[in-house]
């Protein structure tokens, strides 16, 4: 295990101490976020990210994926949640694992970042166990550029189709995304979207409409 590695075990293993981690998230984070971004499906994508791109991570909570992903990456992110608890104990993760340069922690709901300065602006949008999938989808399409992508990491399914349902074509294109992969690394499964159209500017709604009434 590498230095940068044996450091962020050390800040995963608080998260659960502190509550906001599972031990086996802990356990499995560093490898399960990689898992995001280092696949030979997102090869042409890493060649393309640049050091000024911009990655914001839904609903970081103890740092999955987007605080691991800030170490193996170049570029600038956003690391997003609500709690003042969690942003407080991420600010101090950033900060010691000296990640500050180009990471920031942001406490907002993220249908407000959606509609900020950020909106169309993220090469790339991670999230993992953020909500239901409409509900993802329409907080991440509206962040996405147009070459961006948005990744979330799947469940495991009770059958081969039940991933396959929770992400209907159909669905997704009323937000402008559209599929474009889904691996496996053996241990955990991910999904892929880019953007087909761009995200129509009524999205995303206020959290409780979106709740209430979800897209998909």
């Amino acid at each position: 295990m590498k230095c940068s590695d044996i450091s962020l075990q050390k800040v995963l293993d608080l998260a659960v101490s502190e509550g906001f981690l599972t031990f086996n998230a802990s356990k499995t984070g560093i490898e399960h976020s990689k898992g995001f971004l280092f696949s030979e499906e997102n090869s042409s994508f890493l060649k393309s990210f640049k050091n000024k791109d911009l990655a914001v991570d839904l609903g970081t909570g103890g740092g999955l994926p987007g605080l691991v992903l800030s170490i193996f990456t170049d570029c600038f992110w956003l690391l997003t949640d609500r709690g003042d608890r969690r942003c407080a104990f991420l600010k101090k993760a950033v900060f010691e694992l000296g990640l500050d340069a180009r990471v920031e922690v942001v406490k907002c709901s993220v249908e407000e970042l959606s509609n900020s300065k950020y909106r169309e602006k993220a090469k790339l949008v991670t999230a993992r166990s953020f909500g239901p999938p409409a509900i993802t989808a329409e907080c991440a399409a509206p962040l996405l550029r147009k070459d961006g992508l948005f990744i979330v990491s799947e469940p495991p399914p009770d059958n081969l189709s039940e991933n396959e349902d929770r992400w209907p074509s159909e669905g997704l294109s009323i937000l402008g995304l559209k599929q474009k992969e889904q691996w496996h690394t053996g241990s955990a499964g991910y999904r892929a979207f880019n953007l087909d159209i761009k995200c129509p500017e009524i999205y995303p709604r206020r959290f409780s409409k979106i709740v209430k009434r979800p897209v998909f």
